[in-house]
């Protein structure tokens, strides 16, 4: 089928490419760059971020190598004497540093061509955010089971709130597919207004573990885990763009159709623009790098379908006319819908419980899923600093508050919109997430129209990109490389969060990853068997006194292992415990340890235990109940290591960790 559009609309569309132009190519093309999207061939640019500036920030610009976030450049210091550390293929290779927030603090002197040129490429990468927001934001709103301009505006809120309050420039914010699946059957069973009240009450949740500083958890998801986490979310983005080749009967279109031809076409030139064209053209053209590639390539795909009236679906087929007819009678409303208000107000407890469950579970899963997507910023974008997960639970749940009282359904950073707002410059700033809400919240009020013809597939082009990019192709040659568990690992989180839930896959995998390592852990502790001179405080000099020499740590894994190391009838009558080479971690290593010293005290036989931190000793007297204890820790010297024992100090009566004497 073929689509006529009136030469209004063409006057329009053009209208809108040069004011995009306008904005984009201002005269401070050469103080900034954009990088290509993160795909393996793709080459930085010559020049870099005030490479030229002669007060700007100095340095040169290489590709990051071993990560599956290809194309990437980051600056590194001129100085030569600096070795430089290698990077990381997901965790923080940035430590130490100020939060990213504090420049916000501070004025914008636009006058500064570096700092210009730094706020202009947050402002334009934050355009070219906006237009992957839309798919994704109506997509989820199908998914959650509401109109998609409730899903949109929800972008809109949840995207400014949570980037002015977040924790690190360039993540981006939306409706989620993760948060929408944990809310569907709530609004199937009590409507979509009990969403609007599930988001704000998750906001608030979000909230109050950001303020007990509960993100800091974070740091305890191990590596492997953090692989299937990237590994898993892009397949599962993978999976909701291949919908958009598929017909009404639900199969994939047939390349031989017209239709098909269209989609198909339509999406592999969106990609080679971005992938090759875009690109080489910013390295020989310095003006055209104050586009992002995904940016560009999206409008020239456009304009191209528009005018060789490609059938190709765009957001208008797929939301309605409706959602794109703007105005500003589509603003949302601000405050709780009817519909969940005059319930909670006749039975605010019987409410509660309907939504708290749904609340916890969303919490949960936003709250890892933007903290994963923070640490992922954080090993890509080398800029110094470090995200802050305190500020960035409190900025989503600042945002879901928000999205909630404006009848919202909540959600979380998106790690595929965040990659392109990073690979678009966006990371240099929070103008970014910023730019992005307002520019979709302009379109959908005044370029509505215009916004609405864009095709799906244009945008599935550039998402499919990201899924390419974002999936560590280098996990797969790990196999036989790495320790089985940590391989096992990858793959089990890579498929609970393809086939579940986000949140049980890191719970999961973190899980795993614990025992596996405590297990590990409990197999190492052993003992050496040697003679000793031993002159102790209580007696005469004994000579050649049986001594076991500990190695390996001594926990609640390892206490079976290390009672069975000991032979106490065999054994004379005073035998030496050395624990030069050990550590006490827990309440099971100092019971271990004191049931050891009984057994040999019910056959009158004495234990030195040589040694043991002071404190570990201090403990240890509190341990055993009644009577002289049937062991003698010697040699405590200030050269002994002095170390806090796991333990409930409320139960050895809040004993004090002393220095060694």
């Amino acid at each position: 089928m073929t689509i006529n559009v009136s030469s209004r609309r063409h006057r329009r569309l053009c209208n809108l490419l040069i004011l995009l132009l306008s904005l984009t190519l201002a005269p401070s093309g050469k103080c900034f760059a954009h990088p290509a999207l993160p795909i393996s061939n793709a080459r930085p640019p010559k020049k870099r971020f005030g490479a030229e500036m002669g007060g700007g920030a100095k340095g040169k610009s290489t590709a990051i190598s071993g990560t599956p976030f290809r194309g990437i450049s980051r600056r590194v210091t001129n100085d030569d004497s600096t070795a430089e550390a290698p990077p990381s293929q997901i965790e923080s290779i940035v430590a130490n540093a100020k939060s990213i927030s504090a420049s916000m603090g501070m004025k914008m002197d636009l006058t500064n061509k570096t700092l210009r040129g730094k706020y202009l490429t947050a402002i334009t990468a934050g355009l070219a955010v906006s237009l992957a927001m839309v798919p994704e934001a109506v997509s989820f709103s199908f998914v959650a089971g509401v109109n998609p301009l409730v899903g949109l505006w929800t972008t809109v809120v949840l995207g400014f709130f949570a980037a002015m309050f977040g924790g690190r420039a360039g993540i981006q914010s939306s409706a989620s597919g993760a948060c929408s699946v944990v809310v569907a059957a709530l609004c199937a069973s009590h409507g979509a207004g009990y969403l609007a009240g599930c988001a704000a009450l998750a906001g608030l949740l979000q909230i109050a573990s950001g303020t007990l500083d509960l993100g800091k958890l974070i740091r305890l998801v191990p590596h492997p885990v953090m692989v299937g986490f990237v590994n898993g979310l892009s397949l599962v983005m993978l999976k909701a763009q291949l919908s958009h080749f598929k017909g009404a009967a639900g199969t994939f279109l047939s390349p031989l159709s017209a239709e098909g031809t269209a989609t198909y076409g339509c999406a592999l030139l969106t990609m080679a623009l971005v992938r090759f064209v875009i690109p080489s053209l910013q390295e020989k053209v310095e003006p055209a790098k104050a586009v992002p590639p995904t940016l560009g390539g999206v409008v020239i795909a456009t304009s191209i379908a528009r005018l060789l009236k490609w059938p190709v679906r765009t957001l208008a087929d797929a939301a309605g006319a409706e959602t794109f007819r703007g105005g500003l009678s589509i603003l949302p409303k601000i405050g709780l819908p009817a519909s969940f208000w005059t319930p909670f107000q006749k039975a605010p407890l019987e409410t509660l419980r309907i939504i708290l469950p749904y609340a916890v579970t969303m919490a949960a899963v936003g709250s890892i899923e933007s903290l994963l997507t923070l640490q992922l910023l954080d090993g890509i974008v080398d800029d110094g600093k470090r995200g802050s997960t305190k500020k960035e639970c409190i900025g989503q749940g600042i945002g879901n508050l928000a999205s909630g009282l404006t009848g919202g359904i909540g959600g979380c950073a998106l790690i595929g919109q965040s990659l392109i707002s990073a690979q678009s410059g966006g990371g240099v700033s929070k103008l970014s997430g910023i730019s992005m809400a307002i520019f979709l919240a302009l379109g959908i009020v005044s370029f509505a129209p215009l916004l609405g013809q864009i095709p799906i597939v244009s945008l599935a082009g550039v998402m499919l990109l990201v899924c390419q990019s974002t999936f560590s192709w280098g996990s797969l040659r790990l196999v036989g490389k790495i320790p089985n568990l940590d391989a096992f690992i990858i793959a089990l989180v890579t498929y609970v969060t393809v086939e579940d839930d986000l949140a049980k896959a890191v719970l999961i995998g973190t899980i795993t990853s614990a025992l596996g390592f405590a297990w590990k852990q409990s197999t190492t502790i052993s003992v050496t068997l040697s003679q000793t001179k031993l002159t102790p405080p209580s007696g005469p000099t004994l000579p050649n006194v049986k001594t076991y020499n500990i190695n390996g740590p001594l926990f609640f894994g390892s206490t079976q292992r290390f009672s069975e190391l000991f032979r106490v009838k065999e054994d004379p009558d005073d035998v030496v415990i050395d624990f030069t080479h050990s550590r006490v971690y827990d309440h099971s290593a100092l019971e271990a340890i004191n049931n050891l010293a009984l057994r040999y005290g019910s056959m009158n036989k004495r234990v030195y235990l040589r040694r043991l931190s002071s404190d570990c000793a201090k403990l240890l007297a509190k341990v055993h109940k009644g009577g002289l204890p049937p062991y003698e820790v010697i040699e405590i010297s200030s050269a002994d290591p002095v170390y806090g024992v796991v333990e409930d100090a409320a139960l050895y009566e809040n004993v004090s960790v002393g220095q060694a004497s």
